[in-house]
C-alpha cells in the first residue's frame, strides 16, 4: 500500500499553516511542520534548538557539498558536520514519513524531495500582499511597516533556501499541482478545493 502525501508551500502570511492543519484534521492525516524537527532530532541526535536555528534557512555551497561527499560528515569542524547532518536527516525523515503514513508536510522543500512519489499532491498557497500584511499585523501585533518588513525578510529567506537546495525556483507555479490565492477563495473554500482535487487525483490512480 502506498500512502498519500500533500505538500504545502506558502507565501508568508498567506495562512498556509492554518489551511494545512484544517486539511489534516478533515482528512485524518498526520501533520508535520515544526513537528518534523522533532523527528529529525530523534534521527540525527541533534537538538531541536539547533534544528530550529537552521530551519528553512539557506546553506552555503560548501555546506551543501558535504551532503554528497562520503566523508563530508567527518570534518573536524563540528558546526559544518552538524549542519550537513541536519539537512541529510531532514531529507531522509521526509522520505520515511511519506512511506509510513498519509501525511501533510509544510515547507522544507518537501515537494521537491518527494517529486518522484506517485501519490503526491503539491500545493502552493498565496494571498494578496495587503491581506498578508493585515494577517501578520493581527497575529504578531505589529505595525503595518513592521509586518511589511517581516514578510519581505521571510520571503527572501524561504526563496533563498528553496532555490539553493533544489534545481527549481520557489513559488514557480510549474513546480506545483495546484496554486491557490486564498484572497479569492478564503480558507474554507481553499480547503474544500484541495480535498476535491485530492479525491480526483487518487481516483485516477
Amino acid at each position: 500500500m502506498e500512502y498519500t502525501t500533500i505538500t504545502i508551500g506558502r507565501q508568508f502570511g498567506s495562512r498556509g499553516r492554518e489551511i494545512a492543519k484544517r486539511l489534516a484534521k478533515t482528512l485524518n492525516y498526520q501533520y508535520y511542520d515544526k513537528e518534523l524537527l522533532v523527528k529529525v532530532a530523534q534521527k540525527s541526535g541533534l537538538t531541536t534548538e539547533f534544528l530550529e536555528n537552521t530551519d528553512e534557512r539557506q546553506t552555503s555551497p560548501f555546506f551543501y557539498s558535504l551532503l554528497t561527499s562520503p566523508s563530508g560528515l567527518w570534518w573536524n569542524d563540528q558546526y559544518i558536520s552538524t549542519e550537513a547532518l541536519a539537512h541529510q536527516a531532514q531529507i531522509e525523515t521526509i522520505h520515511n514519513l511519506a512511506k509510513q503514513e498519509n501525511c501533510i508536510i509544510v515547507g522544507r522543500c518537501a515537494d521537491y524531495i518527494l517529486k518522484e512519489k506517485k501519490k503526491l499532491l503539491r500545493i502552493f498557497i498565496c494571498a494578496d500582499l495587503k491581506d498578508r500584511i493585515q494577517h501578520i499585523m493581527e497575529r504578531d501585533q505589529l505595525s503595518e511597516k513592521e509586518a511589511r518588513k517581516k514578510i519581505k525578510e521571510m520571503e527572501k529567506s524561504r526563496s533563498a533556501y528553496y532555490n539553493f537546495n533544489t534545481d527549481q525556483k520557489w513559488a514557480d507555479p510549474t513546480n506545483y499541482d495546484l496554486c491557490i490565492n486564498v484572497s479569492k477563495l478564503g480558507v474554507e473554500k481553499t480547503v474544500d478545493l484541495i480535498i476535491k482535487t485530492l479525491h480526483q487525483i487518487t481516483a485516477d490512480q
